[in-house]
């Protein structure tokens, strides 16, 4: 998902700050909330996502109404874990040993009033359809640019798409507290409106099965399925980890 570009954006300007204040001995090292069920029931998605310059790789999704977890599609790989009632997003890493925590902030600014916002929608006759309801091709614009394009399925997996939106959210609000270590450079209408001030835009249409930009992104829906038990531990974040903040990094 876009949020996946997100936090990469948001770890990646940190990145020098959030190694110092881990070495330094910084580091959050409280061990969250009660512990996740022994099984839980949720809803699983299946994608392929490219990046520009890159192979496609599988992605897998798990959301209920606790949680949302983002993997490489096995138990053992590196996750991103939103926690729903907490509203933080952490980022697990193994080999490093170490839990990147965003809580979310309530974004203090609106959308710059000099970014125009438009949307043009034609239905997918092509596309077959999904649980009854027929794909909608989306163009979504900011000051006359394409920032990105999406095949969306309104009504679909309604629940999925709360969580979503909720992740997209809180990563896009603790990207505006990191403007001022962004170039000015890459603050273009779009990158502002898909990352910082409106970053589930598309989501609010509906839940799309198909998405890219003209910088080569590219992630397509490959199989879904509701109601499936997997194992608790899945939500539980490592205990032995070093935590830190990325508002502690970056002095946020």
């Amino acid at each position: 998902m876009s949020g996946c570009r997100l936090f990469t954006l948001l770890v990646l300007a940190a990145a020098s700050a959030a190694c110092s204040t881990a070495e330094n001995g910084g580091a959050d090292t409280s061990t969250g909330d009660t512990a996740p069920a022994a099984s839980a029931t949720v809803t699983v998605l299946h994608y392929q996502e490219q990046e520009a310059g890159t192979d496609s790789y599988p992605v897998r999704v798990l959301v209920n109404p606790e949680y949302l977890r983002i993997d490489d599609g096995y138990a053992e790989s590196d996750f991103t874990l939103l926690e729903r009632a907490a509203r933080t997003v952490s980022s697990v890493s193994h080999q490093d040993r170490s839990i990147l925590v965003i809580q979310h902030t309530p974004a203090e600014e609106q959308l710059p009033a000099d970014i125009h916002l438009d949307l043009e929608q034609a239905i997918d006759t092509d596309a077959p359809r999904v649980a009854g309801r027929q794909p909608v091709h989306m163009r979504f614009i900011a000051n006359t640019a394409v920032c990105h394009e999406a095949v969306i399925v309104p009504g679909l997996l309604a629940d999925v798409v709360e969580a979503m939106i909720e992740y997209e959210e809180i990563l896009g609000s603790r990207q505006q507290e990191n403007l001022s270590i962004i170039p000015e450079s890459l603050q273009t209408a779009c990158f502002l409106t898909r990352y910082v001030y409106a970053p589930a835009r598309h989501l609010r249409q509906g839940f799309p099965i198909r998405e890219w930009d003209a910088d080569g992104y590219r992630r397509t829906l490959v199989d879904y399925s509701e109601s499936e038990r997997v194992a608790g531990e899945l939500f539980r974040l490592p205990e032995a980890y070093q935590r830190y903040s990325l508002g502690e990094a970056t002095g946020g």
